[in-house]
């Protein structure tokens, strides 16, 4: 361990009083600990970036499998439906985690910047989920943001400022042109970003997968091969998983009722609720609210926000 990721993880762990996802002085900065492993579980993955200081991730994207440990970063430029656990976690020594939730105007202007600099975006297919290695200059920057956390004030003025400077190494390094396809407007994975926006702001509308190809100026055919390169769905698979987790977020943290939960999502039979998410999950939504409120586990703690 470096001695500025070795630094890193002792602020993360220090603004971690226990394990979960805890909120920092910055709105969209979070830091994660965790001081067990977990099994593999299907989870919602929001668009950000996250650099681990210390123990590992596994997530699987269909048949894609991605290992990220100390000194990696994983920058997802869209919401993704994942399987993942979290290995190498032990009391003494916990995993911690630095996570960013991607500003689209921040990111929108440095891919503006880089690209009057000359630095172009590719066009290859992709997954949307990018996981490398993070240099000096980027855990230096990284190492910074987190020290602005024990003074707020300094943390709600300079902190947006380090973040673009983040965001900036991030779109410049070897994964930046690939990203950036999803930010530039016209490309086409920018296209598929809007229609999963779309798709994520209301999930009880059904999926027309021939209206939101028009929206992408796509054939229906071209619009479904683009959407699963990035995200391993089809639009309809992507919605229903989408909608199983929230649904198990509700059940889980608002305490809602299986058919309060299932109304919420978009079902309208509870009975085809109830078959789907115990598919997914292994668990009927009744049994799974049951086994959660006996649970130790507090909202804050349950990881189907961040993965």
């Amino acid at each position: 361990m470096t001695a500025l990721q070795n630094e890193l993880a002792k602020i993360i762990n220090r603004f971690s009083p226990d394990d979960g996802l805890h909120t920092s002085p910055l709105p969209g900065v979070h830091t994660i600990k965790f001081s067990s492993n977990d099994r593999l579980a299907k989870r919602r993955w929001r668009a950000s970036f996250s650099i681990i200081a210390q123990g590992g991730k596994e997530i699987l994207l269909g048949k894609d499998t991605y290992r990220c440990e100390a000194a990696q970063f994983i920058a997802t430029p869209i919401d993704l439906a994942v399987t993942s656990r979290i290995y190498g976690a032990t009391p003494e020594k916990p995993f911690l985690c630095l996570k960013i939730d991607f500003d689209w105007l921040t990111l929108s202007e440095i891919a503006a910047q880089l690209e009057k600099g000359g630095v172009k975006a590719v066009e290859n297919p992709l997954r949307a989920m990018f996981v490398g290695k993070a240099d000096d200059t980027m855990l230096e920057a990284l190492l910074r943001l987190a020290k602005l956390f024990q003074i707020p004030q300094d943390a709600t003025v300079l902190g947006p400022l380090v973040i673009k400077e983040i965001l900036y190494h991030l779109l410049k390094g070897p994964s930046g042109p690939a990203i950036r396809q999803f930010i530039y407007s016209g490309n086409k994975m920018h296209k598929i970003t809007q229609a999963i926006y779309a798709l994520r702001a209301d999930l009880t509308e059904e999926v027309d997968v021939r209206s939101l190809a028009k929206a992408a100026n796509m054939s229906r055919s071209a619009f479904f091969q683009h959407f699963k390169e990035a995200t391993s769905m089809s639009p309809i698979q992507f919605q229903k998983r989408l909608r199983l987790l929230e649904a198990q977020r509700l059940l889980r943290e608002e305490m809602q009722t299986a058919e309060g939960a299932a109304f919420q999502v978009g079902y309208n039979s509870a009975s085809q609720f109830s078959r789907e998410y115990s598919r997914l999950f292994g668990n009927s939504p009744l049994r799974d609210a049951v086994k959660m409120k006996k649970s130790e586990l507090t909202p804050r703690v349950f990881q189907n926000e961040f993965a």
